[in-house]
């Protein structure tokens, strides 16, 4: 799988933005917890602020963006790759199951979420790449079917085809958040459509620094923690495109 790997700077690049974001999202935090009676709901922002900044960051990568809807209501953004045409998005790893990437997880609950169509639709973009023989993995035609089932009207079925006719592969890159509140993980994954798993491609953990909070910034982290919310993007079950491709 070595072959589908970003190039070593640009992985540095991406792990430094993700992480930058992730302190962007603190400093906010922080200044919300001094300024405001009650700001547990800024616990759901935390993937635009490091969306916003990998964003931010696209002329060093050759990279392009654009806003597209998850469900109905939450916005998150695609990034594309050079002229390679790679399209990835960066994910939660704890709402994230390399074994079944469509279906979402929920921490610290007995049953899973719901199946999120857009992240097994935009794999399909795959469906010509190659993929390690797993004998254990065997297609799953289906869940595919029940996947489908999901994808509410023509428009969406058609903003989707044309994703798969734009870009050569799909990625998938997840961030991991430990016991204390700091970003120790980052993982470089290939979705593949047939059996609805993700294969690793790298462990991009090397690339990580500056990511150690004060104590002061774990409080105010804490309590979503303990409180056990819930990022909405774990439910995401559908994709619209929203505008033209930007560039910084």
């Amino acid at each position: 799988m070595e072959h589908y790997r970003f190039d070593s700077k640009d992985s540095l690049t991406i792990v430094t933005a993700i992480v930058d974001g992730y302190r962007d999202y603190i400093e906010h935090r922080k200044d919300r917890h001094e300024k405001m009676k009650i700001s547990s709901a800024f616990a759901w922002t935390k993937g635009n602020f490091i969306e916003s900044r990998l964003a931010e960051t696209s002329p060093e990568l050759n990279l392009t963006f654009k806003k597209a809807k998850a469900g109905l209501t939450w916005d998150y953004l695609q990034f594309i790759h050079g002229e390679t045409k790679k399209l990835f998005l960066i994910k939660n790893a704890d709402y994230f199951n390399e074994n079944c990437f469509s279906q979402a997880v929920i921490p610290n609950k007995n049953n899973k979420g719901p199946r999120r169509t857009y992240l097994h639709e935009l794999s399909k973009i795959n469906q010509n790449l190659e993929f390690p023989f797993d004998a254990y993995s065997q297609p799953s035609s289906q869940n595919n079917e029940q996947l489908s089932l999901f994808v509410p009207d023509k428009q969406i079925k058609d903003e989707l085809g044309h994703f798969q006719s734009s870009y050569n592969e799909f990625h998938i890159l997840t961030y991991k958040i430990d016991d204390a509140y700091q970003i120790s993980e980052i993982m470089h994954y290939l979705p593949n459509p047939d059996n609805n798993k993700a294969y690793k491609i790298e462990d991009l953990s090397e690339y990580i620094s500056g990511s150690e909070l004060t104590d002061e910034e774990r409080e105010i982290i804490a309590p979503e923690q303990d409180n056990d919310i819930i990022d909405p993007a774990a439910f995401d079950i559908g994709i619209l495109e929203d505008g033209e491709e930007e560039s910084n």
